[in-house]
C-alpha cells in the first residue's frame, strides 16, 4: 500500500511587536527624558555647591583700618598765569603804519613809542584849519582898525552936535556905528577861538598817528607791520596792533571747587608750584575771590597776586597752586588700592566681626593720591579689603593675612 505525501508550506507571518517591545521603547524614552532634565539640576547642583564652598571657606585677603586725616589738610589746585595787567593797544586813527618801532617780547616803558601811521586826511584838515586862524587873525585886525575909527568919528560927530553944527540924528548914527564895529570886533574874536578850538582837535586827532604804550610792559603780540592799513576803534572788525602785558607781577587763577569754597578767602596764604621751575616755591597770598560760584562748575574764582621780579613765571604757564585749608572735621581716608569702582558706583568691600565681607557703596571727596577722602560710606575704626578678588563677593567668609 502506498502513500501519497502532499507537502502543504504555508506562508510564513512577518513577527510583530509584541507587548515586550513596546514596553521596552516606553523605557528607553523615559531614561532619555530624565538624562536631559538631570544634567541641568546636577549642574545647578554642582553650582550650589561650588558657592557653599566659596561661602564656607575662608578667602586669605589684606585688610587695613580705616583712620581719619589731619584737619590741617593742603588743597592742590591748577592754576593759570596771567599778566597782571593785559590790554589791546588799537589806533584811534585811520592811516597806513609808516613805522614800527617794538617787536614781541620787547620792554617798553609808558608813553613809548610803538609805531607811527600816516593820516593824510587829518594832516589836511588840520593844516587848512592852520590857515583859517591866520586868516581870521587877519580880519580881526581890519575889524579893529574900523572900530577904531569909527569910535574917534563918533566921539567928532559928537562934538559937532554939541556945537550945533549936525543934527541929533546924525550924531547917533555915527554912534551906532561905532558900537556896530565893537561887537564886530567882539565876533570876530569869538570866531578865532572856535577856529583855535578846532585846530587843538585835529592836532590831538593827528597825534593819535603816534601810537605809544599805555604802560610799561612787555609787548605779547604784535599784529601790523610797516605799510600795513590801520582803521581806528576798537570793534571787532578794526586790527588790533599790540598787546602790552605787565609781567613784573602776575596773576594766578584757581578753582576751588565747592566742598572747599569757605575755607578759601583773602589774605590768606598760598604757594605756587611751577614744573618748568623745579626747586623753586614762590609764597603768595590771596588777594580776592568771586564771592559766587559759577553755575556750570560749581568752582569759586580765586585770585593770587604774586611778585615776579625776575620774570622767571610766563603769563599762560600752567602752576600748581596749594592752599592751607583747616578743615572742621578729619577727613575719613580710604587707600586707593582699597577702591573699588563699579558700574553702581564707587564701593569699598567692608569686613565685620564675623570675618565676612559686604560692598558698601561710598562717597568719594577729594582725591590725595595715595589716599581718597570719603565723605559718607565709611568710619574710622572700620575694616576694609585691600585689593580685593573676583573670588571676594558679597557674604564670602575671608581671613585677614598678617603683613
Amino acid at each position: 500500500m502506498s502513500h501519497t505525501m502532499s507537502d502543504t508550506v504555508q506562508p510564513v507571518k512577518p513577527a510583530g511587536r509584541g507587548p515586550v517591545a513596546v514596553a521596552g521603547g516606553a523605557f528607553l524614552l523615559l531614561v532619555l527624558v530624565g538624562i536631559v532634565f538631570l544634567i541641568p539640576k546636577l549642574h545647578h547642583n554642582h553650582e550650589l555647591a561650588d558657592q557653599a564652598v566659596q561661602t564656607t571657606t575662608e578667602i586669605p585677603v589684606h585688610t587695613v583700618v580705616i583712620a581719619s586725616g589731619t584737619a590741617d589738610t593742603k588743597l592742590d589746585l591748577p592754576g593759570t598765569v596771567q599778566a597782571f595787567e593785559q590790554t589791546p593797544v588799537f589806533a584811534r586813527t585811520s592811516g597806513y603804519v609808516t613805522k614800527r618801532f617794538v617787536d614781541i617780547g620787547d620792554h617798553v616803558k609808558r608813553g613809548q613809542l610803538l609805531a607811527i601811521i600816516e593820516d593824510p586826511t587829518t594832516q589836511q584838515s588840520l593844516r587848512q584849519a592852520q590857515a583859517t586862524v591866520l586868516q581870521m587873525k587877519a580880519q580881526l585886525m581890519q575889524q579893529q582898525a574900523n572900530a577904531k575909527l569909527s569910535t574917534a568919528n563918533g566921539a567928532r560927530w559928537q562934538q559937532l552936535y554939541q556945537a550945533g553944527v549936525v543934527s541929533k540924528v546924525d550924531a547917533e548914527t555915527r554912534t551906532a556905528e561905532s558900537g556896530a564895529n565893537d561887537a564886530a570886533v567882539e565876533a570876530a574874536r569869538a570866531n578865532i577861538a572856535a577856529a583855535e578850538a578846532n585846530v587843538r582837535s585835529l592836532e590831538e586827532q593827528a597825534g593819535f598817528s603816534r601810537v605809544t604804550a599805555p604802560f610799561a610792559g612787555i609787548v605779547l603780540s604784535r599784529n601790523i607791520d610797516t605799510g600795513s592799513l590801520i582803521s581806528s576803534g576798537s570793534l571787532n572788525s578794526v586790527t588790533q596792533m599790540f598787546t602790552i602785558g605787565q609781567a613784573s607781577m602776575v596773576r594766578i587763577f584757581a578753582n576751588v571747587p565747592q566742598s572747599m569754597a569757605g575755607a578759601v578767602s583773602a589774605a590768606k596764604s598760598a604757594t605756587i608750584h611751577v614744573r618748568e621751575l623745579p626747586g623753586r616755591t614762590f609764597p603768595g597770598t590771596i588777594t580776592r575771590t568771586s564771592n559766587s560760584l559759577d553755575p556750570a562748575t560749581r568752582t569759586l574764582l580765586t585770585e593770587i597776586d604774586l611778585p615776579n621780579p625776575d620774570g622767571k613765571i610766563l603769563p599762560g604757564m600752567y602752576a600748581d597752586v596749594q592752599f592751607d585749608t583747616p578743615l572742621a572735621m578729619k577727613p575719613v581716608l580710604l587707600p586707593a588700592n582699597a577702591l573699588v569702582v563699579r558700574s553702581v558706583g564707587p564701593q569699598a568691600v567692608v569686613m565685620d566681626a564675623n570675618h565676612i565681607v559686604h560692598y558698601r557703596a561710598i562717597v568719594l571727596g577729594r582725591d590725595f593720591g595715595a589716599y581718597t577722602e570719603v565723605v559718607s560710606g565709611l568710619k574710622p575704626g572700620d575694616v576694609v579689603v585691600i585689593s580685593p578678588g573676583d573670588a571676594v563677593v558679597d557674604g564670602a567668609k575671608v581671613e585677614p593675612e598678617k603683613s
